[in-house]
Order: structure tokens, then sequence, then C-alpha cells
């Protein structure tokens, strides 16, 4: 199997592709956020007044956070805007852009998640390769997904 996409980065899948990779870490941030909203109101409502310090804390971690690892992790990937070219193949998939190329084996991937438009190949916890679906056809992507499982890397079909 060997198949080349040549495209530009979109912003909108990236965007999605970046939420998929760093929903643990921005749930995290804002669960905490909130439990240190809501301790703020309970030592408020309990008469200690009002804690500015757990108000601020609170409201950085369930807002600021979140919102700084998604649009400045959007930022970076779209740094670059120009064309990027994925060759995939049964030794695994390489990326180049005008200024590098990587490549990496199958087993350099911990996951492959099928989104809407895309597939994300996961190299870590918020480091993938996207691989834009929009031209291939059905048969591709089945193929694409069929060469990373028999290579033992854990599909999920979203």
């Amino acid at each position: 199997m060997f198949l080349q996409i040549i495209a530009r980065p979109d912003p909108l899948l990236t965007a999605e592709a970046l939420r998929h990779a760093l929903r643990r870490p921005v749930l995290l941030a804002r669960l905490g956020g909130w439990a240190l909203l809501g301790l703020a109101l309970l030592l408020r409502l309990h008469g200690d007044g009002l804690n500015f310090t757990l108000l601020v804390a609170g409201v950085a971690l369930a807002v600021v956070v979140p919102m700084f690892l998604l649009n400045g992790g959007v930022r970076r990937v779209l740094r670059d805007g120009g064309p990027t070219t994925v060759e995939i193949s049964d030794d695994g998939v390489a990326c180049s852009t005008v200024e590098s190329r990587h490549a990496y084996a199958w087993n350099a991937f911990s996951h492959v998640d099928h989104l809407a438009g895309q597939l994300v190949l996961g190299l870590g916890r918020s480091r993938f390769v996207q691989v834009p679906t929009r031209g291939m056809s059905a048969l591709q992507i089945h193929e694409v997904l069929t060469t990373a499982a028999a290579h033992g890397v854990p599909v999920n079909r979203g």
C-alpha cells in the first residue's frame, strides 16, 4: 500500500484534532477550576467572605488554561500554513513541508482515531499526525485503518 496526500492545514480540523487529543487535560483543568469556584462559593455562604484567590484560581483553571491550551496549540500547528505532504505505506507514515520531513514507523503511533474529515494518528499525549480524508475513498480510509491495525496500532472509529 502507498498513499500520498497533499493538503493545506485546515483550522477547523486542526482545532477538532487538538480538542480530541487534549480532552483529558482540558477536562481536568475545568473540573479543578469549578471545584475551586465551588469552594469559594461555599466559603462565602459560610460567612467567611469572598476569597479572591480561590475565585481567580478557579476562573484561571476553568476558562483561561483550556483556552490557552487549545488556542495556543492550534496557532502552533497552523504557523507554517503551507501544504503538507503525507505519505502512508506499509512501513509507516511520513509528513513533509517545505521546511521539514518527519517519518514514523507504525510502532511509533499509540492509536488512530477516525474523526469527521480526518484520521488522527496519535504519537503520545498531545502530539499527532493529521491525515485529511477529503478526497480519499472509503476503501482508501479502510486500507489505512486496516494497515495500522495490522501493525498493532489500536484503531478508534469515531
